[in-house]
């Protein structure tokens, strides 16, 4: 097979939305938490449910392009889920966790009545081996450096971070959030109730193939596995620099770990194309530093019109080159044609060399 390309579409990735509310019962802290710490449990409710019970008159105004995580992800009602939250104040800080149970996000967070805080995170924390933080310039007002480790180069995980913290007082109340806030001030009982805007790290890609409307009655092609493969280590840090500004994701970097590559497996069952698109794998999320050298290998059998093997086991590698434009936050969506590049005599064995194009 030979990759041609074509045009490219390059599509926006919404980032996403989570609502922060003050807990109406005591949520249990991690074993490095104090458990008799005074002050009032934070819970997470689902931005969906507040919008069902929001009289018509309330407002809530968000980026362009954001939408509510759970609209993005729906598998994270599951509680797979896992926010990692750092709470900075004046008396240190903390990693603390919202996991989302029962249609909304429990925590174990706990806010002090007049105190000020500043919240910086991450989710999913199942995607993380170890994180750490620091300030800038002493002070957690002008920013944040966070260190994610171990992530994966190519990963099925959306890994994302904190870009703006709104507390409000009331759940019905209008309010406008937006990115590049990180400060939230403790109020009194059922008075916390924070938004918070998340951001993706990752670049995107989804497959889809069929084969040529002509070709498909002359050949069928069935694939039997397809693997996205990166030079690049499977391993890597990711080192970011938050800001408090209108884009407060000012630099990510990923940093390489180890010599073992990463590989993600498209497709590893039996599957004979058709003419129509269809997908081929879940959607990749990857790094920065992975885009430049991606490729897929595909094993596949070619049969005739009759039904008849004409190759078994035909294994075909193809550069991605057109990956290393996609940026953090973007997704390409890349569309397969297997399409012949010559016939033999229909007398003769029939393989002819497909190759794929690239929508």
């Amino acid at each position: 097979m030979r990759l041609t390309k074509k045009i490219d579409l390059l599509l926006l990735w919404a980032v996403m939305l989570l609502t922060v509310a003050c807990g109406m019962s005591s949520c249990s802290d991690d074993e490095d938490s104090a458990g008799a710490e005074d002050g009032e449990a934070l819970e997470l409710l689902t931005y969906t449910r507040a919008l069902t019970d929001v009289p018509t008159t309330r407002a809530i105004s968000v980026p362009s392009g954001y939408q509510l995580y759970t609209v993005q992800h729906p598998e994270a009602k599951d509680g797979s889920h896992v926010i990692g939250a750092y709470l900075a104040s004046n008396s240190g800080t903390v990693l603390r966790h919202f996991v989302y149970e029962t249609n909304h996000w429990h925590s174990n967070v706990i806010v002090k009545e007049g105190n000020s805080y500043y919240i910086y995170g991450f989710m999913p924390m199942s995607a993380v081996e170890e994180s750490s933080i620091s300030s800038v310039s002493d002070s957690y007002s002008n920013g944040a450096n966070l260190t994610l480790e171990g992530l994966k180069s190519l990963s099925a995980e959306d890994v994302s971070v904190i870009v703006g913290v709104k507390g409000v007082e009331n759940v019905w109340d209008d309010v406008e959030v937006t990115q590049g806030n990180f400060y939230y001030l403790g109020k009194g009982r059922d008075k916390n109730h924070v938004y918070l805007l998340f951001d993706h790290l990752y670049s995107a890609v989804q497959f889809s193939i069929r084969i040529d409307n002509s070709y498909s009655a002359m050949r069928t092609i069935r694939l039997k596995s397809v693997v996205l493969k990166t030079e690049t280590a499977a391993e890597v840090d990711a080192h970011i620099e938050l800001r408090p500004e209108s884009k407060p994701i000012a630099n990510v970097t990923f940093t390489q770990k180890g010599t073992t590559t990463g590989k993600v497996v498209l497709l590893d069952t039996e599957r004979t194309l058709t003419t129509s698109y269809v997908a081929l794998g879940s959607l990749c999320y990857f790094a920065a530093s992975a885009g430049a050298d991606m490729k897929l290998v595909s094993c596949y059998d070619v049969y005739d019109r009759y039904g008849n093997l004409l190759r078994s086991n035909c294994i075909r590698e193809n550069r991605l080159n057109l990956l290393a434009s996609v940026k953090r936050g973007e997704r390409k969506n890349v569309q397969l044609t297997v399409n012949p590049t010559y016939l033999y005599q229909l007398s003769e064995p029939e393989l002819d060399n497909p190759h794929i194009e690239v929508n």
